[in-house]
């Protein structure tokens, strides 16, 4: 990566997936550029500042001079330097003009820094595309976060009181609810957040008035309004297909034992499977031929493998289409541990290793929203990896 551009509009999550992204980075040095460095001199110190220079007493030459050797350097000892922009468009000109000085620096025909720009702006976008053979800025790939869609957010906002220790979203935001919050948010979390908090705390106040428990279609309006949120019918529409116990089939299932390791399979926060890993290798997918199969649209036709190992099962992705989630990572392989929640297409299957105890069936699995609870939400860290080339 040279230079990626990330857009989306206000609060749909820009950065903080950068930020859950930075956590991960090791061996990177990152310089973070806001809005604050207005002038080319701010520009320039914050660079230094970052990359580790102690302040210095210099005039905008001779820091231009000390940005460049000092970087040039950096890039001889192979030294990663990731400059983040956030809020590109609200830089200034003489800001800007700094930003496309630095991304032209070159080691031996080679970028010595790689940038991550984060703008709400779509116009700016536009502008930054090349036309006629001329590009403003160095060639980027181009990532649009778009917000989350209704089964998103609907697990989104489950997350959220489980961590707290609320109700299920199923009892408190009943379906009809869930819909009109993804109609006044589209899928924004940032407005997601302000959206239910305000709702939930209409409920509250009139709780001993009304008696009412759970969320309704006339409190999330009042919360619209007060919000100053647009109504848009447009994402109202019926939540992703659930899967029931019908759809789940195992080849060959055997005997289930406590022993064994095996799988949950949840949809809507239901348990509606348990299926037994009592193969050496088990493949999942959608076609019938295959040991675990799901009849789903958002499952590929041979989605995944388990296999044992001798430290344990091992999750392989078989290049499946939407590919595989692992505790809200996406993976090619992964040594799975007890506990562990593997997303396919919009279900979640939870793992429970082979010295787990086997709950007794039920309609509710509290273990597996718990550990749901637990996963960290953001913005698909698969839009990163595949995005289009600007």
């Amino acid at each position: 990566m040279h230079c990626l551009l990330i857009s989306g509009r206000a609060g749909v999550g820009k950065s903080a997936l950068v930020e859950r992204r930075l956590r991960d980075l090791e061996g990177v040095t990152v310089s973070l550029i806001g809005p604050s460095q207005r002038t080319s001199e701010q520009f320039l110190r914050k660079i230094l500042r970052d990359v580790g220079l102690p302040a210095i007493d210099a005039t905008p030459a001779e820091l231009h001079n000390i940005v460049e050797v000092y970087l040039r350097h950096q890039s001889a000892k192979r030294t990663n330097v990731l400059l983040v922009v956030d809020a590109l468009e609200s830089l200034s000109e003489s800001a800007l003009n700094e930003l496309e000085w630095v991304m032209s620096l070159r080691y031996k025909k080679r970028p010595i820094l790689n940038f991550v720009l984060l703008t709400r702006s779509e116009e700016l976008v536009s502008e930054l595309m090349p036309k006629d053979g001329h590009r403003p800025l160095a060639p980027f790939d181009h990532v649009r976060l778009a917000g989350f869609t209704l089964d998103e957010t609907a697990d989104y906002i489950n997350v959220c009181l489980q961590s707290v220790g609320g109700q299920d979203e199923f009892t408190l935001f009943p379906d009809e609810v869930l819909r009109d919050v993804h109609a006044y948010t589209q899928g924004v979390v940032r407005d997601i957040n302000s959206l239910s908090y305000e709702a939930l705390n209409l409920l509250a106040s009139e709780a001993d008035e009304t008696g009412k428990k759970s969320l309704d279609p006339a409190l999330i309006a009042r919360a619209g309004e007060k919000l100053n949120l647009r109504y848009d019918p447009a994402y109202w529409r019926d939540l992703e297909e659930a899967l029931s116990p019908d759809a789940v089939h195992e080849t060959d299932p055997g005997g289930l034992t406590v022993e064994a390791a095996h799988l949950l399979v949840t949809s809507r926060g239901e348990v509606i499977a348990e299926v037994a890993l009592n193969r050496p290798r088990m493949v999942l997918g959608r076609d019938q031929a295959c040991d675990i199969s799901l009849d789903s649209s958002y499952v590929s036709r041979y989605q995944n493998l388990f296999m044992e190992t001798e430290s344990g099962w091992m999750l392989i992705d078989l290049n499946s289409t939407n590919g595989c989630f692992v505790n809200g990572r996406r993976v090619t392989q992964h040594e799975l541990q007890d506990g562990d929640i593997i997303a396919v297409g919009h279900h979640k299957i939870n793992f429970v290793g082979s010295r787990g105890r086997l709950p007794a069936a039920r309609s509710e699995s509290s273990r597996a929203k718990n550990d749901a609870a637990a996963v960290d939400t953001i913005v698909s860290p698969e839009l990163i990896g595949n995005a289009e080339s600007a």
